[in-house]
């Protein structure tokens, strides 16, 4: 059998090299993605997404040291940080829509991205693995969509949509405030809730019956 028979155009250094330089491009632009997805939506995701560890300070410090100190970090926290990363995850979101969306309003667009965040950050509180199956939704859309069909997306008509972002600065503004004022509410339902189951394990302990040495109850 020749090897004319298997291989009709011949092997050439050059057609492999130039298959390879196509697979290592899909390669290296699939993985900086799926990177970027797995941080973006792991954080988004998480119910406490600033927690820090302030046990050894806590023990050193004064209670009303530690009071102030709480403050002045739940503040930084949610009305400083966290309406920076929401206007992060907006963007990430209201940019992945416009790909996604060919005929959709930069409008709409918005009130999808309003609604999903929304929902992601609400489905946190009641469970996390919940909020991240619903995070990486989009953004695994969009890669799945790009590799079976990547005539689907028209960077020309995203950028259209796009560019009416200035037309909707009132309407960005309001939809961060939703954000902020939504994740507060949640954080002191959360924390009532907390407090609650508390006060019931105290007093499920209060009513157990104590036990002499010998483990009869008395």
């Amino acid at each position: 059998m020749d090897i004319n028979d298997i291989f009709s155009t011949g092997l050439n250094v050059d057609d492999a090299l130039d298959l390879l330089y196509d697979v290592a491009v899909y390669v290296l632009g699939m993985s900086i993605y799926a990177v970027f997805v797995f941080k973006y939506y792991r954080f988004v995701a998480a119910k406490d997404m600033f927690a820090l560890d302030l046990s050894r300070f806590e023990e050193r410090s004064l209670r009303w040291a530690r009071s102030t100190l709480h403050v002045i970090l739940y503040v930084i926290k949610y009305l400083i940080v966290f309406p920076v990363f929401a206007f992060f995850w907006f963007a990430v979101l209201t940019l992945i829509l416009a790909f996604l969306s060919k005929d959709q309003t930069f409008s709409e667009t918005l009130l999808v991205a309003l609604a999903t965040v929304s929902a992601i950050r609400v489905t946190a509180y009641y469970d996390e693995d919940l909020s991240r199956d619903l995070a990486k939704i989009l953004p695994f859309a969009v890669l799945a969509i790009f590799l079976i069909d990547a005539s689907f997306f028209s960077v020309g008509e995203s950028l259209d949509i796009l560019k009416e972002a200035g037309d909707y600065s009132e309407k960005i503004v309001y939809s961060l405030g939703f954000i902020v004022a939504l994740e507060l509410v949640l954080r002191i339902l959360n924390g009532i809730v907390t407090a609650i189951s508390r006060l019931g394990q105290a007093a499920v302990r209060v009513d157990e019956p104590e036990e002499d040495a010998a483990g009869r109850e008395r």
